[in-house]
């Protein structure tokens, strides 16, 4: 089904991450170990979300419209609960820990955009190509971006930590 797609794609993108982290790591300014992880959020978000369903190989299309029933947060009740939304925000969260732990610097910032900007397009993709057997959803947007603030919140709350450990 999807998951060993999902897998497949997350290997690979995984490869890409080891072969361009250090590249990264100089443009923001970085660690390469952080480059790493930045991109390496990147990749569980593509291949989590834009692999296509196992439905989707049986040709079964999703019917190309956009969800927009859930508009705020989901409850207490749903994100302490593994299920879709919990499940979103986590994917969510290594891409913004990396986020809140890059040094200040437009790279930086650009590399903040694209991780805001990631869930937009990828929901927008998923409506745009129902063959990937996908929905597009509001409460996902949502999902992901809690997600993204509170993987940033953490990095940036461990940023002194981690200040102190590389002087030592």
């Amino acid at each position: 089904g999807a998951v060993p797609l999902s897998l497949v794609a997350l290997t690979v993108l995984t490869a890409v991450v080891v072969l361009t982290s250090g590249r990264v790591g100089r443009w923001l300014h970085a660690p390469r170990w952080l480059a790493a992880l930045l991109l390496f959020g990147f990749a569980l978000v593509i291949s989590a979300t834009l692999v296509p369903t196992a439905a989707a190989f049986e040709g079964q299309a999703s019917d190309g419209v956009c969800d927009l029933s859930r508009i705020g947060l989901a409850s207490m009740r749903e994100l302490t609960t593994i299920n879709v939304s919990s499940l979103n925000v986590l994917l969510f969260v290594p891409l913004g820990l990396a986020v809140g732990l890059l040094p200040r610097s437009r790279p930086a910032a650009v590399a903040t955009m694209a991780a805001v900007a990631l869930t937009f397009f990828v929901e927008a993709l998923q409506l745009a190509l129902p063959v990937l057997g996908r929905g597009c959803q509001s409460a996902d947007v949502i999902d992901n971006l809690l997600g993204l603030a509170i993987g940033a919140a953490g990095g940036l709350l461990a940023r002194p930590f981690m200040r102190s450990a590389a002087s030592q």
